[in-house]
C-alpha cells in the first residue's frame, strides 16, 4: 500500500469513528468497475474503493458525499450522473448559454466557488471539507497538487488529444461508482455522432474546415485543431481540419494555432469551409472590407458559418446536445454546398 493510500485510509477511518454513534456496520461489496474499482468490507461510512486516474491508483470513498471540482470539466459530468459537487471553479453562476447549457448553471450556480481552474484558491477548497477532489493537474500551479492531496483524495484528470475527453468522462463516472451509467451516456453520444457522420459524409470527408476565433482586442486570430477542447463535436463526426501552415503552430497536439495578425488572414485559404466562434459576428463583420478576407475561397463561396454555442463539451449529455446543434450547422452547409 502506498504512503498516499495509507494516509487516505487513516483519515477516512478517523472520520468514520467520529460519526459511528448510530452503529452502522453495513458492509458494501462492489464489483470492480472499468476504472479498476475494488472495495473492502468496511462500515458504509468508512468503505473505500481503488480507482485509476491518469497518475495511477487512488483510494477514494465508496460513496463520496462532499466532492469539490477544481477543474472546468467534471462538474457537468457529475451533474449528468446525478451527483452535485459542493464546490466548483468560478463561472457556473454565469447564465451565458455560450459557456454551458442552462441546466448546469441552474444546478451549480449556488455551489461554493474555489477560484478558477488555472488560479486555484486551495484555502477555499479546504473550507468545504471535501472527501474527494477532481483536478485537471496540467492547470495546477507548483505545489498545489500536494496541498490538495493533504485535504482529500484527488482524482487526477486530463483531456488533451482527440477523444480524450471521453476517457476523462468515463474516469469521472467510475470514480463516483457510476461507471455503467457513464458508458450508457457515451453510447447515446456515439450513436448520435455516427448518425451525423453518415448523413453528412460528403461534407465531412471531402471538405476541410477551419474553426477560428479572434484573439486580444480583435487584432489577432487563430484556428483550433483536432483534439482541442473547443471542437469535440466536430471531432466526433470525423471533420477534416485545415492543416497548419509554416510558422503557424508550435506542434503541441490539441493546442490552438499561434495567434496571428489580421494581415495573415490569407492563411485560411486552405480551408473549404470557415466556422467562426459562436457570438463573434462583430469580428467577422469587421473583416468585410479586408481584401484578403474577401478573396478567401470559403468567403467567396459563401461558406462561412457560426459554430455551435457552448462548444466546450464537458460530458456525454452535453456532447449529445452539441451534436444536435451541429446537425443544424451541417444542414446549412449542406444546403449551401448543394445549391
Amino acid at each position: 500500500m502506498t504512503r498516499r493510500t495509507t494516509r487516505v485510509s487513516r483519515r477516512l477511518r478517523a472520520r468514520s469513528l467520529a460519526t459511528a454513534a448510530a452503529g452502522l456496520a453495513a458492509v458494501l461489496v462492489m464489483s470492480a468497475c472499468s476504472a479498476g474499482g475494488t472495495e473492502s468490507g468496511k462500515s458504509s461510512d468508512d468503505a473505500t474503493r481503488t480507482v485509476t486516474d491518469i497518475a495511477g491508483k487512488v483510494e477514494v470513498p465508496a460513496k463520496p458525499k462532499r466532492i469539490v471540482s477544481v477543474d472546468f470539466y467534471s462538474p457537468a459530468a457529475l451533474v449528468d450522473l446525478g451527483v452535485k459537487p459542493i464546490g466548483v471553479v468560478e463561472g457556473f453562476d454565469d447564465p451565458d448559454p455560450n459557456l454551458r447549457p442552462k441546466r448546469y448553471h441552474e444546478a451549480l450556480r449556488k455551489a461554493a466557488t474555489v477560484g478558477t481552474y488555472y488560479e486555484l484558491n486551495v484555502e477555499a477548497v479546504a473550507q468545504q471539507n471535501p472527501d474527494m477532489i477532481f483536478a485537471e493537474t496540467r492547470f495546477l500551479r507548483k505545489g498545489e497538487l500536494k496541498r490538495l492531496q493533504s485535504i482529500a483524495p484527488v482524482v487526477q484528470l486530463d483531456a488533451s488529444g482527440v477523444g480524450a475527453w471521453e476517457d476523462r468522462t468515463l474516469m469521472i463516472a467510475a470514480a463516483v461508482g457510476k461507471a455503467e451509467e457513464g458508458k450508457r451516456q457515451q453510447a447515446v453520444f456515439r450513436k448520435r455522432a455516427a448518425e451525423l457522420k453518415t448523413e453528412y459524409a460528403d461534407i465531412l470527408t471531402k471538405k476541410t474546415i477551419a474553426v477560428f476565433a479572434y484573439g486580444q482586442d480583435m487584432t489577432t486570430w487563430g484556428t483550433y485543431p483536432a483534439g482541442h477542447f473547443y471542437v469535440p463535436a466536430w471531432d466526433a463526426v470525423g471533420a477534416k481540419f485545415r492543416p497548419f501552415t509554416k510558422g503557424e503552430h508550435k506542434g503541441e497536439p490539441g493546442t490552438v494555432s499561434q495567434w496571428l495578425s489580421i494581415e495573415q488572414i490569407g492563411k485560411l485559404s486552405n480551408a473549404d469551409i470557415l466556422i467562426h466562434g459562436y457570438g463573434i459576428q462583430d469580428f467577422v463583420t469587421s473583416l468585410a472590407k479586408n481584401t484578403v478576407w474577401k478573396n478567401l475561397p470559403a468567403v467567396k463561396n459563401g461558406l462561412v458559418f457560426e459554430n455551435t454555442p457552448a462548444a466546450v463539451v464537458s460530458s456525454f449529455e452535453w456532447g449529445t446536445e452539441s451534436l444536435n446543434q451541429l446537425d443544424k450547422v451541417l444542414a446549412r452547409i449542406d444546403a449551401k454546398v448543394g445549391s
